[in-house]
């Protein structure tokens, strides 16, 4: 709960341009508590530091153009990367096919719902970028569930105000709670992919 008060005292004197700098660098690729400064320009705005609208207002402009940043990165840096270290493993031709594969089928759901988990929201814009993902798709997708994103966090930081304990705890299970459905997802869809080949194996023989 230190990290909490530490944030809440930067937003207490710095006000919106914490809230607007931390989430634009997270969503550029550079890791940083985006949510959590959000939230917690949400409890601020319940104690009468700051205006709900703003800080929401200002989190939907920051994580809109922090992820087109990442995007436009993702798309002018990532190839080059990818040949450079193209001998290890993680960046091998089958497996960038493999994911180019995913973002055409499954883009859009991993862009939204990324903006609720902590790796992905860091990071989805950066691959959206490399894997070429059609870019109006992509912007879609990115204001959606970026609007939805501030709005419920906004929200709920304001709601719970500065009970952090509660605010602390809320957070986890959230996230734990996504990042299950998106296992879930990816468990569903790899069997389902596994036993088409196995059955189509089967016709062969």
């Amino acid at each position: 709960m230190e990290d909490f008060s530490y944030l809440i005292g930067l937003i207490q004197n710095y006000g919106y341009l914490v809230i607007g700098i931390g989430i634009l660098l997270e969503c550029m690729g550079i890791p940083m508590p985006g949510e959590t400064v959000l939230v917690l320009g949400g409890v601020a705005a319940s104690m009468g530091h700051l205006n709900l609208i703003a800080v929401i207002v200002i989190a939907i402009v920051a994580a809109v153009v922090g992820d087109n940043f990442g995007y436009m990165i993702g798309k002018k840096y990532g190839r080059k990367i990818i040949k450079k270290y193209e001998h290890f493993p993680l960046f091998h031709y089958k497996h960038i096919s493999k994911a180019e594969g995913f973002f055409k089928k499954h883009g859009n759901k991993t862009v939204f719902i990324g903006r609720f988990t902590a790796i992905l929201r860091t990071y989805s814009a950066l691959f959206a970028g490399i894997l070429d993902m059609h870019y109006p798709t992509f912007f879609f997708y990115n204001l959606s569930g970026g609007v939805i994103w501030a709005t419920i966090f906004g929200i709920l930081g304001y709601i719970v105000g500065n009970n952090l304990p509660v605010l602390g705890s809320m957070l986890i299970e959230l996230n734990v709670v996504v990042l299950g459905v998106v296992v879930i997802f990816l468990a569903y869809k790899t069997t389902k992919l596994f036993l088409r080949k196995r059955r189509e194996k089967k016709e062969e023989k």
